[in-house]
């Protein structure tokens, strides 16, 4: 994994025990007051998710649809203004496995995530932080 930031570092570790652990609090506790992120899992329904009550919903809709989940983060860049993540996911979602890797774009303001959404290549999420 790329050398980060010590600030980036603990953000993502944070986000990533939260996540894998069932701990919405400490999840939150990373996540800014106005972020907004999008999901791969419901970009059919092309919601964007928005503040803390977005970060809950996203929680208990689809990350509380999954059996088994764990999210693994493959490799950290920081990439101006902000970073990109590759994440793996696995687990089980209406009984059928999943095992998806997709790519994070993502911006930062005092220690917390500010705008995320994700993408298919690390091309794409390096030019959505550019535009």
């Amino acid at each position: 994994m790329a050398t980060v930031s010590p600030q980036l570092r603990t953000i993502a570790e944070t986000a990533f025990e939260a996540l894998n652990s069932g701990d919405l609090d400490a999840y939150l506790s990373v996540i800014a007051e106005d972020v907004e992120f999008t999901s791969m899992i419901a970009e059919m329904e092309g919601q964007t998710f928005r503040g803390h009550e977005g970060a809950r919903d996203w929680w208990n809709t689809v990350r509380g649809s999954f059996q088994d989940v764990k999210w693994e983060l493959l490799e950290l860049r920081e990439c101006e203004p902000g970073a990109v993540a590759q994440i793996r996911a696995t687990g089980a979602l209406g009984g059928a496995p999943v095992d998806q890797t997709v790519w994070q774009a993502a911006t930062f303001r005092d220690g917390k995530l500010t705008w995320g959404r994700f993408f298919r290549t690390e091309q794409e999420a390096r030019e959505a932080l550019q535009s």
